[in-house]
């Protein structure tokens, strides 16, 4: 539902008035507001409310803004050149409120229906990203309706139709991204594909990465190398790191470690979204941009990690802050026109 924002008179020295909306917030400790200049004239409460819907995105744009400017400065990275990473924190802290912004100003029937959208996007961007051949169209009917697609492997339809448990899962679930964790969601993603290594971790060294030349953590060494790495990602969020970097960083050491036989990248993607969820980011949809997400863990494995937030970060930006922008002042148009919205003027 769109915000109803504050009325507010302010009377000049001459005694004219001026009304404005007002829009109060707070980021942390720190308190903010932004107004919006309506005109002279005390308008009705119906009045008010028409004119929230109209310049909604205006003024959310302009929060989003001024949250960003605010909330950048509780974070720092040392991955990064000082100027470039004060640049990209503001820019992903402005991704982070622009999607909460638009999520905000929809009904609770449009958030199911976009996220709904938004997960079938997913499931098939993480599943082709791995060779699977069902389309974005057959991923929906699957995954809404239990439709199987003609002429697919059933290894295929069950990489899909397994992210049903994977998403019950994870939505339900609000602890740390642990080995448990982990594995659960390696057993969920892998069930009715391989039964035997189904949320367990790998006992053999010799599996190959497809276009990746590295060496794996021996299997001896897996579970300890893991918990080092999510002990690293936690401490460092909690000493103001900030968290779509370290979650990127995490993902490209899990990534490395190859903690399955099979199923890595899935699981891997699985959990950095999971950690951009808890902190309030979006998640990313992976989807069209193969190439561009290959190219980031290709530039981490030469250890340039700062070359490879900047990459998934670019992905971050393309696929959810210019969608979520335009749709928030899709909002404010279909507003001017009809007073009423529908879904069909969103992008997932």
């Amino acid at each position: 539902m769109r915000p109803l924002y504050r009325l507010e008179m302010k009377a000049s020295d001459t005694g004219s008035k001026s009304y404005y909306l007002i829009k109060d917030f707070r980021v942390k400790s720190t308190k903010g507001r932004v107004t919006k200049y309506i005109g002279t004239e005390e308008p009705s409460s119906q009045r008010v409310e028409e004119l929230s819907a109209i310049h909604s995105s205006e003024i959310e744009l302009k929060v989003v803004e001024k949250k960003a400017e605010i909330s950048s400065k509780f974070y720092t990275t040392d991955i990064l050149p000082e100027d470039i990473a004060r640049d990209l924190i503001k820019v992903l802290e402005r991704v982070k409120y622009l999607v909460l912004a638009f999520k905000g100003i929809m009904t609770a029937k449009e958030i199911v229906m976009y996220e709904e959208g938004l997960e079938i996007d997913y499931v098939h961007g993480t599943t082709s990203i791995e060779g699977n051949t069902i389309s974005r169209r057959e991923t929906g009917t699957l995954l809404r309706d239990g439709i199987l697609p003609e002429n697919k492997t059933l290894r295929e339809i069950n990489e899909v139709q397994n992210f049903r448990n994977v998403a019950r899962y994870r939505n339900r679930y609000r602890g740390k991204a642990d080995a448990t964790f982990i594995k659960k969601l390696h057993a969920l993603t892998m069930n009715n594909i391989d039964l035997d290594g189904a949320g367990a971790f790998r006992r053999i060294d010799d599996i190959g990465i497809g276009g990746r030349d590295f060496m794996l953590t021996p299997w001896p060494m897996i579970e300890d190398e893991l918990n080092e790495a999510i002990d690293d990602y936690y401490t460092r969020v909690e000493a103001g790191h900030h968290p779509f970097i370290e979650a990127v960083r995490f993902h490209h050491t899990f990534e490395r470690i190859h903690p399955f036989t099979d199923g890595n990248g899935r699981v891997g993607r699985e959990i950095l979204n999971y950690m951009l969820m808890r902190y309030d980011y979006p998640r990313l949809p992976f989807v069209k941009e193969r190439a561009q997400y290959l190219k980031a863990l290709a530039q981490g494995d030469d250890g340039d990690h700062g070359e490879m937030v900047l990459t998934m970060a670019g992905l971050m930006i393309e696929q959810r802050s210019d969608v979520a922008e335009r749709n928030m002042r899709n909002l404010s148009e279909i507003a001017k026109r009809t007073g009423q919205t529908r879904l069909i003027d969103f992008e997932p």
